[in-house]
């Protein structure tokens, strides 16, 4: 209901028998309190006035509308339409006109308005005035620079006893219609708005159903508007399921490309039920988002059963009312005396606690507590000039903002202000608009370091984002020749880091960008190739531990060192002594160490060897060294012997002589010995004792004949597969 600030509706029991919320009114006698302004927070509230013969059109625009829908399409990063209404009588104002608006956030605009005679001829009033004015021009130049629609609404609204002004209207309607048209064609503007609201019945003058005949106009409007022209209808917030109501909603929908419901207003169906249920009328949410009989989200949801998500546009207000109260209590009822019920637009609503009438310390902010989900502001304060306590109810960009998240959570086409002169330039109501509808427009990706890079490189890759206030970032890739595979799903997070460990070619990284409130599953796309390049090792080194040469049998750890390659991969082999072919030990792994257990090798030199390449490089080996590895055989360098008691000894005494071998060198602390005796007369050597960890052999001469007897010793290490290490004789002589 535009002139929703200059008539409030009445609530009664309509003709049709359907009580509409706050929207459709009966021609009952009653008389709801018409808003004035405070002498400090003027209202505008100013619409053209008197309904006259149509003035000749006085300013031609021959824009084309399709080119403007195709500068649309290509310019707006909305995600949803934003349908804003324009007031005439403000339009070029700087400081609420469009002057102050940010059209990057609006889809269409919609020129408030030209009203309509009861012969169907548009009004000749201040509202014609100004649409033939420069400033439309300069509405259209600046609205279609930035692919915003300019809509023309005509005007028509009557709520008398059987709505004769109406009827009459509509029984014009092929005048409407020309007349119309006539205006779209000459300014080039991109559509029309039909704000014809009244009560349903059947006209006295005709006899023809109201209901029927503004289903008819948007036909006839649908048939002669230019091909691509966008037509809207503004209806009541209850009239989807009201079936007998002014609207038919669901015979509309076959012509008109979208809904701009005015779910606003709604304090005055709402005041008389649960959860205010006041005996008279009371202040309460304009627009309640939910908890209340009539409420923001059931509208939405017979609006979407009745024409489908894609064509409603939820109307929200900017302006809310406030009257002297009798107390600071929530739902008061106004004063009976006094001043009447007010409206104040959002730009005097944010600014009354700076008013100079506000008593210091009196003003209070507070949230609707009957409807915790809308959180629809309230304030209270005592109003020095006219010695009362005022309590003001409106949309603040907190209840606003979960406005548009249903919305947003409907899928619903979009959101409708009435009105933007009410919000002017206020920059917090923009920022609410743009945190919830406004799409990202562009993303671009840059890399550091830039490509080539050698495979390993650790590269960074950024997006950035333009035309979104919370942009989300996805992160894909994909080979030259490959499909995409998404690397980093959807988060905040604005660069994707790769540790390029595949091999060496072409990539493409690339990245999708939305707004946090997008329901897009994208709204921008870049990509970027980049070029890995093979690695390879320049150079290897490898160490023995323990070094050069051991024992058989030892374990030998050998390491080898890549330089110039960020990943490499090392082979063992190995040449064993006696052959000329090389042997793998180890395949190519990360693993830089191979240990070997040399039990069993021979005496003598082995070659081991190591190759090494980058992972990413194709070739067999990028660099490979071999080291020469000693093994040596455990033994005992030397050994001696001595006797006891010493040589000689006395002849047929019985003595026992004791010979004690020591061995030096051996590997081993623990080496064997094996003792032999050489018997005087003999040329052959007997084994007196054989290998035994024992050091010592006891030779009884009981029965030895007189003489020089040779005793040796022999010794070995324990691990030795020698005869024996080392060996040394000893005589002793009986005399």
């Amino acid at each position: 209901m535009k002139g929703v600030l200059t008539r409030l509706p009445v609530v009664a029991a309509l003709v049709a028998g359907v009580l509409v919320a706050g929207m459709e009114v009966a021609s009952a006698g009653t008389s709801s309190p018409t808003p004035t302004p405070d002498a400090t927070h003027p209202v505008d509230m100013k619409q053209a006035a008197g309904e006259v013969a149509a003035a000749p059109v006085t300013t031609a625009r021959t824009t084309s509308r399709l080119a403007a829908a195709a500068t649309s399409q290509a310019v707006t990063g909305l995600q949803r339409e934003v349908f804003g209404f324009a007031l005439a009588s403000s339009l070029s104002d700087p400081t609420v006109g469009y002057p102050s608006w940010d059209f990057t956030l609006l889809g269409t605009v919609a020129f408030f308005g030209l009203h309509i005679n009861d012969d169907g001829t548009i009004a000749s009033d201040s509202g014609l005035t100004e649409w033939n004015s420069a400033d439309l021009t300069n509405l259209l130049s600046t609205a279609h620079a930035h692919g915003t629609k300019v809509v023309l609404t005509i005007i028509k609204q009557d709520f008398v006893a059987g709505t004769p002004d109406m009827c009459a209207a509509l029984a014009n309607r092929a005048t409407v219609v020309s007349q119309t048209v006539a205006q779209v064609s000459a300014k080039g503007v991109d559509g029309v708005n039909i704000d014809f609201e009244g009560l349903a019945g059947t006209c006295a003058s005709n006899g023809q159903s109201a209901r029927t005949m503004m289903t008819d106009l948007a036909n006839q409007l649908r048939t002669a508007l230019p091909a691509g022209s966008y037509l809207s209808v503004d209806t009541y917030a209850s009239s989807a399921a009201d079936p007998a109501g002014f609207f038919d909603v669901a015979g509309l929908n076959a012509y008109v490309d979208s809904f701009f419901v005015m779910a606003y207003d709604l304090e005055y169906s709402n005041y008389s039920r649960p959860p205010t249920s006041c005996t008279s009328f009371c202040l309460g949410p304009t627009a309640p988002l939910a908890s209340y009989y009539y409420n923001d989200a059931t509208t939405a949801s017979q609006y979407i059963s009745a024409v489908g998500a894609s064509k409603v546009i939820l109307g929200v207000p900017y302006y809310g009312r406030k009257s002297c109260v009798s107390a600071a209590t929530p739902n008061a009822i106004p004063s009976p005396t006094g001043t009447p019920v007010t409206a104040d637009t959002y730009l005097n609503a944010s600014t009354e606690t700076s008013s100079s009438e506000v008593q210091p310390g009196s003003y209070v902010t507070h949230r609707d507590a009957n409807d915790p989900s809308g959180q629809e502001r309230w304030d209270t304060w005592y109003n020095t000039t006219l010695n009362c306590t005022r309590e003001l109810y409106w949309d603040d960009t907190v209840s606003l903002g979960l406005k548009y998240d249903l919305v947003n959570n409907d899928a619903l086409r979009g959101v409708g202000i009435w009105n933007l002169n009410y919000g002017g330039g206020a920059a917090e109501l923009w920022s609410a608009l743009a945190g919830h509808f406004r799409r990202c427009t562009a993303v671009t990706l840059s890399a550091s370091p830039t490509s080539p890079q050698p495979v390993g490189a650790h590269v960074q890759f950024t997006a950035s984002s333009s035309g979104c206030a919370n942009p989300l970032y996805q992160f894909w890739m994909r080979t030259a020749s490959g499909s995409w595979t998404m690397t980093q799903d959807y988060t905040s997070t604005d660069t994707f880091n790769w540790t390029s460990t595949a091999s060496a070619g072409g990539y493409y990284v690339g990245v999708h960008v939305r707004d946090t409130a997008s329901s897009f599953p994208v709204d921008a796309v870049a990509s970027i190739p980049y070029s890995l390049t093979p690695v390879t090792c320049a150079s290897v080194t490898e160490t023995a531990s323990p070094p050069n040469s051991s024992l058989s049998g030892t374990q030998v750890a050998f390491t080898a060192t890549a330089s110039g390659c960020p990943n490499p991969v090392y082979e063992f082999w190995a040449r064993w002594q006696g052959y000329s072919t090389w042997q793998m030990l180890q395949g190519y792994s990360t693993s830089n160490v191979y240990n070997w257990n040399s039990t069993g090798a021979a005496p003598g030199t082995e070659y081991i060897g190591v190759w090494v390449k980058d992972v990413s490089s194709s070739a067999a080996v990028d660099a490979y060294l071999s080291i020469p590895y000693s093994v040596t055989a455990p033994s005992c360098a030397s050994v001696t012997v001595s006797a006891s008691p010493a040589s000689p000894a006395a002849h047929g005494t019985g003595v026992q002589v004791t010979f004690t071998a020591v061995a030096a060198g051996c590997t081993d602390p623990n080496p064997s010995y094996e003792f032999w005796m050489l018997a005087q007369g003999s040329t052959t050597w007997q084994v007196v004792q054989g290998y035994t960890n024992s050091a010592t052999y006891v030779w009884n001469t009981n029965g030895a004949p007189a003489g020089t007897d040779r005793f040796g010793v022999w010794v070995r290490d324990a691990r030795s597969s020698a005869a024996n290490d080392a060996f040394v004789g000893i005589d002793y002589m009986l005399n």
